[in-house]
């Protein structure tokens, strides 16, 4: 098999399917805006040859979602795209759902795979944040429209905060996953591997857009032996064997120790913090981290009191999930961190801790898990950066 044969994925049959589907998705939503669109483009992992899938009942069953961006001269508002994408996950007979959103739900592999779409004016390609969605967009495939592009889009270095934000996002999975089904189990539990691999990866600046690249990249870097082994091994069940693994029980918990250990040393490192303690740790982070969080964003170090209008933003959202958050209009430190810090000490059991972070945005905190989980939601869903 050429490298040159696969696209979406490291199987000829599975990228049959996934192109089938693609055809599909593309139909709907040229039928309804071929005169805007640009470009129709394939990112996330099945856009880098590094799609999840497995063999069920002799049929490919792509996993978790397609994460499409639609290039269009004119932008395209949040619940278009919903509605978008809800349209193409019924056509491909997906549930459609978003396993962040309904947290408390059980998972399944059909019910929670959906189609994400995200939108981009044109003419605003050349002035992307320095995020890693914006240096993978720049490499991911065009299954529509114009191939050359995202030849617009600029060359970025990461900024250190995605490094962050993405061990974050793996805690909050985490605690999704707990008392879940053993599937969800095992795509996190891979899940906090590789995306702990990126994590390192963006923070070293030697971030790469294929998983296969950077599992090979880590091995010669100054980290723990059994780390490197359990990133191999997650990233042979992510691409080839559909995230099953022999003991998900074990690997979930390893992977939870592993991230909780990745975010401990980037964050000290980060801010300058000589305790190992996560109190402190948190308590420096409330104190220092929203300064420099967003500099590359606003591209000054002097805009911090931007976080006001995310606040604002959040609170908005809040509404629509019958949530009143009054309390974060009238702090300029963004809620998403403090939701996040919030997060860090449930996961290491300082539950007190973890409530007084929370009754900054509320007074309702109880049950705790489900109360982090759904502000979380609120938040991660806005997709702002």
């Amino acid at each position: 098999m050429k490298m040159e044969d696969l696209k979406y994925t490291v199987s000829v049959e599975a990228d049959k399917k996934i192109q089938e589907d693609v055809d599909i998705i593309n139909k709907i939503i040229l039928d309804k805006y071929g005169g805007e669109i640009k470009a129709i483009v394939m990112f996330g992992g099945f856009g880098h040859m590094g799609g999840s899938f497995r063999k069920v009942d002799k049929k490919i069953l792509p996993l978790n979602d397609y994460d499409l961006y639609i290039i269009s001269e004119n932008e395209m508002n949040d619940e278009t795209l919903e509605k978008l994408g809800e349209e193409c996950s019924e056509a491909l007979g997906r549930g459609g759902k978003e396993i962040v959103e309904n947290y408390n739900e059980e998972y399944d592999e059909n019910e929670f795979f959906h189609v994400d779409l995200h939108n981009l004016v044109e003419k605003k390609l050349k002035k992307l944040y320095p995020t890693q969605r914006t240096f993978d967009l720049k490499s991911s495939i065009v299954v529509y429209g114009d191939d050359n592009i995202l030849e617009n889009i600029p060359d970025v270095k990461i900024s250190k905060s995605d490094a962050i934000r993405l061990l974050f996002n793996k805690l909050d999975h985490f605690a999704i996953a707990e008392n879940n089904s053993e599937i969800i189990k095992s795509i996190y539990a891979v899940k906090g591997f590789t995306d702990l691999c990126t994590s390192i990866l963006i923070y070293k600046n030697k971030y790469v857009s294929r998983y296969q690249d950077r599992a090979e990249i880590v091995q010669k870097m100054g980290i723990p032996d059994e780390l490197k082994e359990l990133i191999k091994i997650a990233t042979q069940s992510k691409l080839y064997e559909g995230y099953k693994l022999d003991n998900a029980d074990y690997f979930f918990d390893k992977s939870k120790e592993w991230v909780k250990w990745t975010l401990k040393k980037i964050l000290r490192d980060y801010l300058k913090i000589e305790s190992e303690d996560w109190k402190i740790i948190c308590k420096k982070c409330y104190e220092r981290l929203p300064y420099v969080y967003f500099n590359d964003y606003l591209k000054s170090n002097k805009l911090f009191f931007g976080q006001y209008y995310l606040n604002y933003k959040f609170f908005i959202a809040g509404l629509r999930k019958d949530e009143f958050l009054i309390k974060n209009i009238f702090r300029w430190r963004d809620s998403g961190l403090i939701i996040a810090l919030s997060l860090i000490l449930y996961s290491v059991g300082e539950y007190g801790e973890a409530e007084k972070y929370l009754k900054k945005l509320t007074n309702n905190v109880s049950p705790l898990k489900d109360r982090i989980l759904k502000l979380y939601s609120v938040y991660y869903l806005q997709k702002l950066l």
